[in-house]
């Protein structure tokens, strides 16, 4: 008895030391937030500067604006099926958290990868700290936020296909296009075929594995990594994902919330060019989409705010859209996928703190 009460001391003061370091990181947090309103005013004022404020306006006035809750019903559906990704992939692995608990936790640290610069890498900082204070382990905490990171990143290689080759249907692109889509998506087909093959091979995932930790040390990164801890980790991950694509149901459902995240933020981006009345070639959105999201996961800006705005409106300006009617419809979708998801991961945050807060209190 008396070992439990000094361990459950232990805890509580943990987390004691925890909320009271919590004001002077905030601080810190409060300084990315401000700079994060200072790049979003400031693309929202710019771009109309430089667009045309009379013509984005004309733009706005013919708008169906009965379409606005279908694309933040959209969006929340999107954020819903990676959240559901992530607690399916915790459960094939034997974790414990219910999904609204998981949700929680990637909410939050959604938000966090969208005021910090690092981006996917914030992220994946906090989605991992979250988890490991809801006591799942170490290697179940790696292995999850690993396949689901691996998993909705495939699903966007095959969209970047499907999109090159459903693009090839418009019939009025350029036959030197139509050449470089089939190329470009063949080169996906076959990386994914590569990865798949590496996957089976978990002798070539060891020496990718250890090629990477050594040539870190050489540039004095890792020291205090071991290749033999490496090893069993990439021997456990390669278990964990040939577990899902080896079964049939677990791959579906994996297949299907990667998929369907991507999916869903692109049918908002779709339904907010049909609110101003200028529908778009799927395909030709698949594409740029695609393009951009890539573009915008560099760690130069938050979630690439500014960067995924500018590299989606390039890539569709030259396709022939009138740029009026691409800033409308981007910063629109912007407000939807980047502010709103923002906002709410905030509010899943502090949700979060309340119900540990209140779980402390009741035990």
């Amino acid at each position: 008895m008396d070992v439990d009460e000094d361990l459950h001391q232990e805890r509580v003061s943990g987390h004691e030391v925890e909320e009271e370091a919590a004001p002077r990181s905030g601080w810190h947090l409060a300084g990315n937030i401000f700079v994060l309103l200072w790049l979003g005013v400031g693309l929202y004022y710019l771009v109309p500067k430089f667009v045309g404020d009379q013509e984005m306006l004309d733009v706005v006035k013919n708008a169906n604006f009965l379409l606005i809750p279908v694309a933040l019903a959209i969006e929340t559906l999107s954020m819903l099926s990676i959240c559901r990704l992530y607690y399916e992939v915790l459960m094939m692995g034997g974790g414990g958290l219910s999904f609204p608990r998981m949700s929680l936790i990637y909410m939050s640290a959604y938000a966090f990868g969208h005021v910090v610069p690092g981006g996917n890498a914030g992220t994946l900082y906090l989605n991992y700290r979250e988890m490991r204070r809801e006591d799942v382990s170490r290697g179940l905490t790696v292995k999850t936020l690993g396949v689901s990171y691996i998993v909705y990143s495939a699903a966007l290689i095959v969209l970047l296909a499907a999109g090159l080759l459903l693009s090839l249907t418009s019939g009025r692109l350029p036959f030197a296009y139509n050449v470089t889509a089939i190329a470009i998506a063949a080169g996906a087909i076959l990386f994914m075929c590569l990865c798949i093959y590496i996957v089976m091979r978990p002798d070539i995932m060891r020496r990718i594995a250890g090629g990477l930790l050594r040539f870190a040390h050489h540039l004095r990164l890792m020291r205090g990594v071991e290749e033999e801890e490496v090893d069993a980790r990439v021997v456990e991950m390669n278990e964990y994902l040939l577990s899902i694509f080896t079964n049939r149901r677990n791959l579906l459902r994996a297949g299907t919330y990667g998929l369907g995240f991507w999916l869903m933020d692109m049918l908002c981006l779709y339904t907010v060019f049909l609110a101003i009345g200028h529908p778009i070639n799927p395909g030709i959105l698949l594409v740029c989409y695609t393009i951009a999201d890539i573009m915008g996961s560099l760690p130069l800006t938050p979630a690439g705010l500014g960067i995924f705005e500018v590299s989606l409106g390039a890539t569709l300006y030259a396709f022939g859209y009138q740029k009026e009617i691409l800033a409308t419809a981007i910063l629109g979708f912007r407000f939807f996928s980047f502010w709103l998801c923002t906002l709410a991961g905030g509010i899943c945050y502090l949700v979060l703190r309340l119900q540990r807060r209140r779980e402390r209190r009741s035990e």
